[in-house]
């Protein structure tokens, strides 16, 4: 599942368009990373995503290191431009997008069968959308932190934001059939941040191909 994410990031100019536009008012920082009982501990998959945001067009994620992969992952955009790197051998790929808008979109759920609705959830978004699209469905325990949640299902698909009580992001589930396919787990997530340009300018020191 966090590959078909990876995916969805590498296209963000290029995905559907989304019914709502995620901007956060000022730059926002995002530390998660993916639980459960089949991520292995140590593993690639279980290490943190880093991602910054600010405004409707600017996004940056870094992936850890896979050294099995040989892929370091890092994508920036600055809309309309997005640089897809590879940090491992410092190659890359520069894409414009070619209107007519330019958001950049940060998806948290994503992947073949997943509902519509449900990849409307953006990274740096999710209090807003918790609260203006699902119901609350009571709280529990997230690493001793209790989190409200707030669940959308539609059909066999379920969707759980929680939320602290500050209105942070704890952790993401998505559910199908009542089995968990993938959990998002929030380790740090910090907004009013002083602005950073240099987190959204084009990375150097890349051999980049132009994709049209």
């Amino acid at each position: 599942m966090r590959v078909l994410i990876l995916a969805a990031c590498a296209a963000l100019l290029a995905g559907p368009a989304m019914a709502a536009t995620c901007a956060p008012a000022t730059l926002t920082k995002v530390i998660t990373r993916t639980v459960g009982p089949d991520i292995a501990p140590g593993s690639f998959q279980a290490q943190p995503m880093v991602l910054y945001r600010k405004g409707a067009g600017q996004m940056r994620m870094e992936e850890a290191a896979d050294p099995t992969q040989r892929l370091h992952v890092m994508i920036v955009a600055s809309a309309p431009d997005v640089w897809s790197v590879n940090r491992f051998d410092n190659t890359g790929r520069h894409t414009v997008d070619p209107g007519p808008t330019y958001d950049v979109h940060a998806p948290i759920v994503t992947g073949q069968g997943v509902p519509a609705k449900f990849m409307e959830l953006e990274y740096g978004c999710e209090a807003a959308f918790a609260k203006g699209r699902g119901y609350e469905a009571g709280s529990r325990a997230v690493d001793g932190r209790t989190a409200r949640i707030y669940a959308m299902t539609e059909g066999r698909h379920r969707l759980e934001i929680l939320l602290s009580g500050r209105d942070e992001p704890v952790e993401v589930a998505y559910f199908q059939e009542g089995r968990a396919l993938l959990t998002i787990r929030y380790d740090r997530y910090q907004t009013g941040l002083p602005d950073d340009p240099s987190l959204f300018r084009k990375p150097e020191g890349v051999v980049y191909e132009t994709a049209r």
